[in-house]
């Protein structure tokens, strides 16, 4: 008994709430059909226009025609005449390499009058023992002077005209056999270097004109046209090489700056295209978007798309142009629900 009677007592009391709650709405609307509001979207019609899909991929300047100068003997660099930034000739000398071998030799003829001089001072002269040391004395020199001009130092030539971008040794530093000195690049022949996939290799054509930005550069969008593309694919990573050569640009270009590049992959030129942010996925991995009809009503429509070009993206199925479609609030919809339309004030653009 006294169960059912506070069965009762909670029953009106949740009752009296639920009341005293309508009564303080001032709408008179109850909380739950308040949380049933109209969802407000934004909507934008579906345009047919030419669209241009683009890759962006980075280069870097480089030298076409360069020279790395390598010492051709181990030993020492006993003179260096180039120095970074400097303008260098074809036939001048860079470089005199002073080989370990003659430096070996000179070292013991110079050891051995050493020897000798030291032996003297003690010495009397006009003895058998002076004599003796004297003409050793002499011979050695005879022999230092020898080893001097019978083995010479090996001068290095430079093969190019051009600038030295690059110094990697410098004077009384011991080199070996091939290791680099210097580098020397032709900055007449400076190219934008730079490799896309070879899923691109039919955008890659020779005379192709293409933007390029520098990061040195970068308020300066430049013309860069193919200047050659190389008739091999990287079998490492699978991509197909080439040289852009910068057109019309008076400012300084230097090996090593990097290249931002546009290069157009595909082009559609009658596309049904709508905002990219109107396209969402769905858990099974299909792509819909909201159609709003003449009566408000937001309707879920599977899609497929194409390419993509800057906020524009290509409805290749499921579309036709001129339907509104959710731009704004699409996240919360549901199929074939009531929506109200935001109106976009006078005066200002969609």
């Amino acid at each position: 008994m006294k169960k059912q009677k506070l069965k009762t007592v909670l029953f009106f009391a949740t009752l009296l709430s639920v009341l005293l709650t309508a009564c303080n709405n001032k709408d008179g609307k109850t909380v739950l059909e308040k949380s049933k509001k109209t969802p407000v979207v934004k909507i934008q019609s579906a345009v047919q226009t030419k669209l241009e899909s683009f890759i962006g991929i980075t280069g870097t300047i480089e030298a076409n025609i360069y020279s790395e100068i390598k010492s051709p003997v181990d030993g020492v660099i006993e003179n260096l005449f180039a120095r970074e930034n400097q303008q260098v000739e074809n036939g001048q000398v860079i470089a005199v390499i002073n080989p370990n071998d003659r430096l070996s030799l000179i070292s013991n003829n110079q050891l051995q009058v050493q020897i000798f001089e030291q032996q003297l001072k003690p010495s009397e002269k006009n003895t058998k023992e002076y004599a003796k040391l004297e003409q050793s004395l002499i011979k050695a020199k005879i022999n230092l002077e020898y080893a001097k001009n019978m083995y010479q130092t090996n001068p290095v030539i430079c093969p190019i005209n051009g600038i030295v971008t690059h110094r990697w040794l410098d004077k009384g530093s011991q080199v070996t056999a091939k290791e680099k000195i210097v580098t020397i690049s032709d900055m007449n022949s400076l190219v934008v270097k730079a490799a896309v996939n070879e899923k691109y290799f039919a955008a890659i054509k020779q005379g192709r004109k293409l933007a390029v930005i520098l990061n040195a550069y970068p308020n300066d969008t430049l013309t860069g046209v193919i200047s050659l593309v190389y008739p091999q694919i990287n079998p490492e990573t699978r991509s197909v090489e080439f040289d852009i050569k910068i057109q019309n640009f008076s400012k300084k270009l230097l090996p090593g700056m990097m290249a931002s590049i546009q290069i157009p992959v595909a082009v559609k030129g009658n596309a049904i295209a709508v905002n990219v942010d109107a396209v969402l996925v769905s858990p099974d991995n299909k792509q819909f978007l909201f159609v709003v009809n003449k009566d408000s009503i937001a309707i879920k429509r599977i899609v497929k798309t194409g390419i993509t070009s800057g906020k524009l993206i290509e409805i290749s199925e499921g579309m036709n142009e001129h339907e509104n479609v959710v731009v704004m609030g699409q996240e919360v919809l549901k199929d074939s629900v009531k929506v109200k339309v935001l109106r976009t004030p006078k005066g200002k653009k969609k």
